[in-house]
């Protein structure tokens, strides 16, 4: 660029008026690219697993994940995230309901003191026993103990005819200066969902499953290679990251053997792929990712202009 200048014949204004443009340019384009970069937003690493699970044995499942645990913090992750009904191993068959408990109750008194002697947060599912109704649940505790429940707000037919009543609420969290929100499953069929998180502003969205092997995928790379179809613009429309976990491997349940696809996935909040799981094969697997605030993954001169946009400047 230097060279065309000096080879061009002009006078010593036009050469000086040249060279400021040019300088300008430059500025701008280094500029525009520069990302953001302040040290002062919050950093959380999450634990995203897909577990084998065994069919109505709270106890068995609750000693294998806490062994999950203990690597995931091992490896330093503050947040621990199970799928769907996971310490029940998801079904509709209706034995699925005599091993429900209450919330908070002993499975919960036990998960908090796990979380508490590793100094972690953990989501997990399980069945909920409410007086004479039941709920697909996932709970929450950390290291100061429980934190609250959130209950499946759009059980599907068989899972209603299973017995479990839909949820009516959307509670959030604060983890570590995150604001995190669960939903389950088919709820992320629905709108109203997504609506709530974004109502609630919420920087995580854990969203747990319980998918068989079949047309939503029949191992871990194709499950989570399809869920990016409708969790990326749901990512972008919530700007939250989306962490998706399926069961693994199989369970022997009454009505017969039941194959989970496995699968792990995170998602940005600018809908790019954080880490999945990618193996061709449904084996247990757990991954990790370190997040932060939506808005520190944005380049300056773009988080300026978001601000000033009518549809974004509430979450920025």
């Amino acid at each position: 660029m230097w060279q065309i200048l000096a080879r061009t014949r002009l006078n010593g204004f036009q050469s000086l008026q040249m060279f400021l443009a040019i300088a300008l340019l430059i500025a701008g384009s280094v500029s525009a690219e520069e990302p953001n970069t302040e040290t002062t937003e919050p950093t959380l690493k999450v634990a995203v697993v897909s577990p084998r699970c065994v069919f109505a044995d709270v106890r068995a499942n609750l000693s294998h994940f806490t062994e999950l645990i203990e690597q995931a913090a091992e490896q330093e992750a503050r947040l621990v995230c199970f799928p769907e009904l996971a310490l029940v191993s998801y079904s509709t068959h209706k034995d699925v309901l005599k091993v429900a408990e209450e919330i908070p109750g002993p499975v919960t008194r036990a998960l908090e003191a796990i979380a508490k002697r590793l100094d972690v947060y953990i989501s997990v599912g399980m069945a909920e026993r409410d007086d004479n109704r039941h709920h697909i649940t996932q709970i929450l505790v950390g290291p100061e103990g429980y934190l609250g429940k959130f209950r499946k707000n759009h059980p599907t037919g068989g899972e209603q005819a299973c017995g479990f009543a839909p949820g009516e609420s959307f509670p959030t969290w604060d983890i570590d200066g995150f604001r995190f929100g669960i939903l389950i499953c088919f709820d992320g069929r629905h709108l109203d969902t997504l609506e709530a998180m974004k109502k609630a502003h919420v920087d995580v969205i854990h969203h747990p499953h319980g998918n068989g092997v079949g047309g939503l995928g029949r191992e871990a790379e194709e499950w989570t290679r399809s869920k990016t179809v409708y969790f990326v613009p749901r990512a972008v429309a919530a700007r939250a990251y989306m962490l998706v976990n399926n069961s693994a491997e199989d369970t022997i349940q009454p009505q017969g053997t039941m194959q989970y696809s496995s699968g792990a996935l995170v998602i940005d909040p600018l809908g790019q792929i954080v880490n999945r799981t990618e193996q061709k094969d449904r084996r247990e697997k757990m991954i990790f990712a370190t997040l932060r605030k939506p808005k520190a993954l944005i380049p300056t001169g773009e988080l300026r202009r978001l601000k000033q946009d009518a549809i974004f400047k509430e979450r920025f």
